[in-house]
């Protein structure tokens, strides 16, 4: 509209001009009036005033071009709308209760498996002792110390039941540390904190030091996973929490943190090379503070899911402020 009403005015001021300068040096020498000549005049001046400034309604339209990143960026709400937002996946991931169920439930497969792992032991360690065994033949455990020894001695049926007892010991230790690596990378992704990796890489440990054939190297990658298991337990104490009763999380915090310093004590003991019934006894009261603090987790998970869940629009709940 606005082009439009331009060329109106540069068509009119053409013709003018053309009008005038035919008027007064046409080929036809027309003799005007003076009133006539003033009008011409007029029309003349207010053309050229036209083209010097023209009227604001009929300014030429200017767009001021803004970037379209700068439109973006200003609007926080327009911001990379076809992208998701990793945040937004995690607030989904961490309210999950299936995960919250499945991280406990395997905190209490491994609390259960390693409470065998102390029993099988305390039961070969008095089996041992009722049969006769030297002390340093336990502290060595290896096939060529038992073989060599069960011939000498011909308790061959030795032999046989600490094969046994090597595959029962190796088959519980695995299972129990990857167990606790499998709630090590369950926490991980609920609460997205670096420092759950310390319970991945006890479980690691945990695998290596069953794996190991010589009695050392047992006792280093204990030392070694004990110590992680110890760090995990100083974390959960240190994480802040804001759901209701939170009071009965922190029994199971601090029954985890015990049984976690027992096993430092341990493992301080198997370096040492000062093992005896004792330690073996002390494991055991320590897997079974970590059984009562998986079970009272879940126990108190189940207890206040009432008024910490909501169901989602599509059907999955969703803890609410854990």
């Amino acid at each position: 509209k606005i082009a439009a009403q331009q060329l109106v005015y540069s068509s009119t001021y053409i013709i003018t001009i053309a009008s005038a300068k035919v008027q007064l040096c046409g080929p036809f020498h027309m003799i005007l009036d003076e009133a006539g000549m003033r009008q011409i005049s007029e029309d003349i001046e207010q053309a050229e005033e036209y083209e010097e400034s023209p009227p604001e309604s009929c300014m030429p339209l200017t767009i001021e071009s803004v970037p379209l990143s700068t439109e973006i960026d200003d609007n926080p709400e327009r911001k990379r709308p076809y992208l998701p937002s990793c945040y937004n996946v995690y607030d989904k991931i961490k309210g999950s209760i299936h995960l919250a169920f499945l991280s406990h439930l395997c905190f209490i497969l491994a609390s259960l498996f390693y409470l065998k792992l102390a029993l099988v032991t305390l039961n070969w360690y008095l089996y041992t002792k009722r049969r006769g065994v030297p002390q340093d033949i336990l502290d060595e455990d290896t096939e060529e110390v038992w073989t060599s020894w069960t011939s000498e001695n011909g308790a061959d049926y030795i032999f046989d039941k600490w094969e046994a007892y090597r595959l029962e010991y190796e088959l519980f230790y695995i299972m129990g540390a990857l167990f606790f690596v499998f709630v090590g990378l369950l926490d991980l992704i609920r609460y997205f904190d670096c420092l759950n990796m310390v319970l991945v890489l006890a479980g690691v440990a945990g695998m290596i030091s069953a794996l190991s054939k010589t009695y050392q190297a047992r006792t280093i990658w204990d030392f070694v996973s004990v110590h992680m298991f110890f760090i995990e337990a100083i974390n959960l104490l240190l994480r802040k929490h804001n759901y209701e009763g939170v009071a009965c999380f922190r029994i199971g915090d601090v029954c985890f943190l015990i049984g976690a310093v027992l096993d430092c004590i341990g493992s301080y003991v198997g370096i040492a090379e000062h093992e005896g019934l004792w330690v073996i006894q002390m494991d055991v009261f320590s897997c079974c503070l970590w059984l009562f603090s998986a079970l009272t987790d879940i126990t108190a998970e189940i207890y206040y899911l009432r008024k910490r869940v909501g169901g989602s629009s599509d059907g999955i709940g969703t803890v609410q402020c854990y």
